[in-house]
């Protein structure tokens, strides 16, 4: 791989979005990416719904950025469509990934069985990335990572 890995952390929530509420996702985030060694190009915040999503995902997809992780999003609710808009932009979803990611969140919350995160390649040919759709809370955040950063170097070998 030539030099770092490029991460970019996208935090979907309408109430981090308007200032109502603290972001805990991006340090997390953020400090876990930087101790597997990726370079974080950007963090943002963007609103629930699909709109939002999709111009944050295509954003960091034509950037080139290696993985993509959202954090938000993924419940029930009405506009959180985070997980549909990912499918619309992936070719290869990852369903193992997303069951372990599912089995770690479990061991910590029951809770975890309420996200609807999609894991997925946007191409299996080289500059492709790997987007990850993590619930908004730390722990949430946490779990989805520590599983995808454990696999990080097999799925990095068909990416670049």
């Amino acid at each position: 791989m030539q030099g770092k890995p490029t991460a970019r952390i996208i935090v979907v929530s309408d109430r981090v979005h308007g200032g109502d509420r603290e972001d805990s996702a991006t340090p997390v985030a953020k400090m876990l990416l930087a101790g597997a060694g990726f370079h974080v190009a950007s963090a943002q915040v963007v609103p629930e719904g699909a709109e939002a999503v999709s111009a944050a995902l295509d954003e960091a997809i034509a950037a080139g950025t290696n993985l993509i992780l959202t954090c938000g999003g993924t419940g029930l609710g009405p506009s959180n469509l985070t997980p549909e808009a990912t499918q619309e932009r992936i070719t290869t979803r990852l369903h193992g990934v997303e069951t372990q990611i599912l089995l770690t969140g479990l061991e910590h919350s029951d809770r975890a069985a309420l996200c609807r995160g999609v894991v997925g390649l946007t191409s299996r040919e080289p500059g492709g990335s790997l987007i990850a759709n993590a619930p908004g809370s730390r722990g949430g955040t946490a779990d989805t990572l520590a599983v995808v950063l454990s696999l990080w170097p097999s799925i990095a070998e068909w990416l670049v």
